[in-house]
């Protein structure tokens, strides 16, 4: 067996797992649509709901959100890790 044949026997079936494997873990990340982060606008309406609101002392629900609820422009949720 020569040099180069113990090359592709040895190490080419390796390089191509680890490589397949690499491209697999990676595709999902590249193909998503962009996701949300902390301080972006929110573009969506805001949405609040319960299964009991009269039992949460809340009003039934009207079909629009309640006003000033909402934290303003930048969206809910902060944090810094």
């Amino acid at each position: 067996m020569s040099v180069v044949e113990t090359v592709l026997t040895l190490v080419l079936p390796p390089v191509v797992l680890y490589a397949a494997v690499a491209l697999l873990v990676m595709a999902p990340k590249k193909s998503k649509r962009p996701r949300y982060r902390t301080g972006q606008p929110w573009p969506h309406e805001p949405l609040f709901w319960t299964a009991n609101p009269e039992g949460a002392h809340l009003p039934a629900h009207s079909g629009a959100h309640a006003s000033g609820i909402a934290s303003g422009p930048k969206g809910g949720a902060r944090g810094h890790w």
